[in-house]
């Protein structure tokens, strides 16, 4: 017997000391086997972040989990990265990518590793299964105790039992919603592991509904975006698919950009984008749908794991400016993109309307309740009856469905202002592009909602920084959202969907310190807005921005001339179309003074130089007497105008033309040669530009025409004009906007059109498509002659030909200053014969028409116009007005037969009274009772005329006005005065209303000069 032969003799079964070693070699086991699946496991999370950012390098690759497959999901977050490997490689199906190669290997390697022993029948080997590590982790008993939901009933079967992932339980304590109905309750547990990722069984592509079957939900376990996306072709499929109440197909429709985003397209409504053409999401349809649907929640939830999946991956989208340097794929998903965006609005919209609907029942509830109550009262025989348990469970839902509308209208609101900005901030980006063209495509009523919506965010989290989060800060990401909606809003100028005055916020701009703000604005200006350095803010600094800089660091209230180092630098004036035209006016007057501001101080240290010049050439007179001829100018802090009214136009031009250079110091006019002793402190400047303005638009001149029935002037037709003649009065129009003088000139709003835009190549170019000067633009200067085209233009040819009918040529007729009305053909080429106006052309015709009416006959003539004015006021605050604002600012409320009545009631309210006069005065009270109801239209102009120099009612209201009424001694036979420097009526104090009355009209009236009193 050899030794290998001879055993020792094993201890009994049962021992001790046998019970002991098999339990430690259990321990060493489980511990070892659970280190190595410790190490597997980190080694897959690495695997698989590798393979979601960086990709396995196959062109063809399809796995929709690397970074190189085709319907991947796109650029991800390194963290949203590593939480996505950390739940793949969670899985026990693997997601890795085969690459050829490597696919014999593994396999190979996969079927020579043979277990350490084997169980005797199956169940030993699913209990002896290694778990990832994770999994077993979360599976202990401290964590399960947390994270296990309630427990259910034991199934009776074993076949049919199923496994939750711990994923499942995790966020299942992040979610809101968790507690429902009863009845509800098996329907949310067969959904418990919906946040999960996705398995392979689901395919990438969108399916139409009625290639799916219910079976591809089931096989998905219901898990995050394993369940296929599918489309909706119509309404009809999609009430007849929620009668069955499947909250996973809703699911699978609203969580992705493949569902929604290819669902409700309208055949009619659609876009261009290149050369390819692509329908939009049909919004009534879809509205139809989402009113019906009583899962709020699962909606609202899928809608949010479409705005994260759409967070995450904007910014590869977002780099894309170019049609060109775009895929097939990324064009798909640009428009999917942007329709999905517009469906989460109107499920917004759809949520607000119905936690408006619960609202008023609630109300009327209440309502009927008490007035059954008071009936009580009244008759004690009637008794309230007791609410059911049904009332009760009823009431309980509603409180609920109006609980999670206002949830989920706020953290979807926020999701979509996250997405939206960062769509906004690339402006030369395809996707902005698109979803500007999908805005503008929205109805007033839709657009009016999601503008007050954004607004009321906007306040919510208002704030005047720091803005330390820079463009991830709340209030930027709204304003980029607001600023890409009014630009679809007023993508047609002459017809915008939404009047500008609709984005204003009045609110915001009442708790905004405007004098800080403008300075911030101007450094925005000069260093653009986000994060500088100090360092790189010196570089190639310019002569005007040092000057700019040290105005700003000798203000009252202290600001750094540079940008804090890493500080984001931002303006709310920045985004003026939430600016009301009375913001944007006193922005305009800062930007005057500071720039006065500029000049006076050179003024004055030129003037210090002179007066040390004197006292060193006192010995020789000569050179002394020429230098302080030559320096007059340069040392004079103002612009000094002195005017014979006799001679009103030729001095006013004259001096301008010498003085050129002094005009963006401050404006002071003397009248000379009449008797006037009138010191310009403001009210003399007001009655120059009145005279002036009224004597250049008069028909001696021959610049301008007033139509007789709209009040607005134009420029006349002339054979030959001086182009500096209108240059001229384009200076003395910016000379007037420049200090703050209200102008008595009323122009179409074509003119203000043109003043507002950016150089003179745009006004050609929009002109010659003919999206300038326009039928819209002729019918609002010239009502008469745009009824006559737009006749013309809407002539239905069944009731006859136009030809016949018109009997027009192909030509327009002019009336010229001093050479009678002349025909001009409008033909494209001047030798071509002029043919008569068809059905055919009519449309081509009213177009060159009102461009050659309105531009081509007085090109030169505005242009000039334009430059005179752009020249003292060219600033970037102008670029801050629309036309319409602009036409406010510069000329106030409108008169005419379109202008707004004058309320009086305002003046009154904000009127100061002196020297003994107040409000319930006696005085006071007969002249205010004079003034509502004695004075005409007229004489009111004529009070305000004879009290503010000038008429016009400033943006705002008389209410922005300054009105003093103060007393002038007792009852005599005076007149009343004036201080129209300070807006003071100096008023005796007349014994009677009707002495008081026929004093004040005589007075304004006879309204003319200046003296000192």
């Amino acid at each position: 017997m050899t030794l290998s032969e001879i055993r020792m003799p094993s201890p009994p079964f049962g021992h001790p000391a046998m019970r002991c070693e098999k339990k430690k070699n259990t321990k060493l086991y489980k511990k070892e086997k659970l280190k190595e699946a410790k190490n597997e496991y980190e080694e897959r999370i690495e695997e698989y972040f590798q393979q979601l950012t960086v990709g396995c390098g196959q062109k063809e690759c399809k796995n929709r989990f690397c970074a190189s497959g085709r319907g991947s999901i796109l650029n991800l977050q390194p963290q949203a990265a590593l939480i996505m490997a950390i739940q793949l490689a969670s899985m026990p199906d693997s997601r890795r990518c085969l690459v050829p190669n490597q696919t014999l290997e593994s396999t190979k390697e996969n079927n020579d590793v043979k277990p350490p022993f084997q169980a005797n029948n199956k169940q030993q080997q699913q209990q002896q299964q290694t778990k990832p590590f994770l999994q077993s982790l979360f599976n202990a008993t401290p964590f399960s105790v947390l994270l296990e939901p309630k427990k259910k009933k034991v199934e009776t079967s074993t076949s049919t039992a199923t496994t939750t992932d711990w994923t499942s339980d995790f966020w299942k304590l992040f979610n809101p919603f968790q507690h429902k109905h009863s009845k509800e309750q098996d329907k949310t547990d067969q959904d418990a592991d919906y946040y999960q990722i996705d398995s392979d069984h689901s395919s990438i592509d969108s399916k139409p509904h009625h290639e799916s079957d219910a079976s591809s939900f089931s096989d998905t376990a219901g898990m995050l975006l394993a369940i296929a996306p599918i489309t909706v072709v119509n309404l009809d499929q999609a009430l007849e698919e929620l009668k069955q109440e499947n909250e996973k197909w809703c699911r699978s429709l609203f969580q992705s950009w493949e569902g929604i985003g290819n669902s409700f397209i309208s055949k009619t409504v659609q876009q261009e984008l290149g050369h390819e053409k692509y329908h939009l999401i049909d919004l009534n349809q879809l509205k139809q749908f989402m009113m019906v649907i009583n899962n709020m929640e699962s909606v609202s939830d899928s809608f949010e794991t479409l705005l994260d999946r759409m967070c995450m991956n904007v910014d590869s989208l977002a780099e894309i400016d170019v049609l060109e340097d775009a895929e097939t794929d990324h064009i798909r998903i640009i428009i999917e993109w942007c329709r999905s965006i517009v469906a989460v609005i109107q499920w917004v919209l759809c949520c607000k309307e119905q936690r408006h609907k619960k609202d008023e029942e609630q109300l009327l509830d209440f309502n009927l309740l008490y007035s059954t109550a008071n009936n009580n009262k009244e008759n004690p025989k009637v008794t309230l009856n007791k609410p059911t348990q049904e009332d009760k469970a009823t009431e309980s839902v509603q409180k609920r469905t109006s609980t999670i509308a206002s949830t989920s209208q706020l953290i979807l609101t926020q999701k979509l202002v996250h997405v939206l900005s960062k769509i906004a901030q690339n402006k030369k980006s395809l996707v902005r592009k698109v979803m500007q063209n999908m805005f503008s495509s929205l109805d007033a009523t839709r657009m009016t909602l999601l503008v007050h919506d954004l607004h009321q965010y906007l306040l919510d989290h208002f704030h005047t920084g720091p803005y330390k989060h820079g463009v991830e800060d709340t209030v930027i990401m709204t304003l980029k959202c607001l600023e890409l909606i009014y630009q679809a809003s007023m993508k047609r100028p002459n017809e915008p969907i939404l009047p500008p005055e609709t984005f204003y916020n009045t609110t915001i701009c009442k708790k905004l310190n405007i004098k800080n703000e403008y300075r911030i604005w101007k450094r925005v200006l000069m260093y653009g807005e986000g994060r500088h350095s100090t360092w790189i803010s010196r570089q190639g600094e310019t002569e005007n921005q040092r000057r700019f800089r040290l105005f700003m660091t000798t203000s009252s209230t202290l600001l750094p001339p540079y940008p804090f180092e890493n500080e984001f630098q931002f303006s709310w004036f920045g985004y003026p179309f939430l600016l009301p035209p009375s913001i944007k006016r006193k922005i305009v007057l800062m930007d005057a003074m500071s720039q006065m501001s500029l000049e006076y101080e050179d003024a004055c240290v030129n003037h210090t130089l002179v007066v040390h010049a004197q006292k060193l050439l006192s010995e020789a007179p000569r050179m002394l007497q020429s230098l302080e001829t030559n320096l007059r100018s340069a040392t004079c802090p103002y612009l000094l105008l002195e005017i014979r009214r006799e001679h009103f136009i030729s001095d006013t031009l004259s001096q301008m033309s010498r003085k050129w250079a002094d005009i963006k110091k401050p404006l002071k006019v003397k009248f000379i040669e009449g008797g006037e002793e009138g010191m310009d402190q403001g009210g003399v400047q007001k009655e120059f530009f009145g005279v002036l303005f009224e004597k250049l638009i008069a028909d001696q001149i021959g610049l301008f025409s007033e139509d007789a029935s709209t009040r607005l002037c134009w420029i006349r037709p002339v054979s030959d004009y001086d182009t500096r003649m209108y240059e001229m009065v384009g200076l003395l129009m910016g000379l007037s906007i420049y200090n703050g003088v209200i102008m008595n000139l009323q122009f179409p709003k074509i003119l203000w059109k043109v003043l507002v835009m950016p150089n003179e190549a745009i006004i050609d170019a929009m002109a010659e498509r003919h999206q300038l000067f326009t039928l819209q633009d002729l019918e609002e200067g010239w009502p008469d002659l745009g009824h006559g085209l737009r006749q013309l233009l809407e002539w239905d040819s069944t009731n006859g030909d136009v030809e016949d009918i018109f009997c027009r040529d192909y030509d327009i007729s002019l009336d010229i200053f001093g050479k009678g009305v002349i025909t001009k053909s409008l033909m494209k080429r001047e030798d071509d014969p002029v043919v008569p106006v068809t059905n055919t052309n009519r449309e081509e015709y009213v177009k060159d028409y009102c461009t050659y009416f309105m531009y081509t006959a007085q090109r030169e003539q505005i242009l000039a116009l334009r430059r005179g004015m752009r020249s003292v006021i060219g600033s970037k605050a102008l670029n801050l007005c629309t036309a319409e604002e602009l036409e406010m600012v510069v000329c106030g409320l409108r008169q005419g037969p379109d202008s707004v009545e004058l309320d009086m009631t305002e003046l009154e309210s904000v009127a100061e009274y002196d020297d003994g006069y107040s409000a319930d005065h006696v005085t006071i009270l007969q002249f205010w009772s004079v003034v509502h109801n004695d004075l005409t239209i007229d004489q009111k102009r004529k009070l305000l005329l004879f009290v503010t120099a000038s008429d016009r009612v400033p943006v705002g209201g008389l209410k922005e006005l300054t009105f003093y009424v103060q007393r002038n001694g007792p009852d005599s036979d005076r007149l009343p005065t004036a201080l129209t420097c300070f807006s003071r009526l100096l008023l005796p104090e007349y014994s009677s209303k009707q002495k008081l009355r026929d004093r004040l009209v005589t007075a304004i009236e006879n309204a003319k000069g200046f003296g000192l009193v």
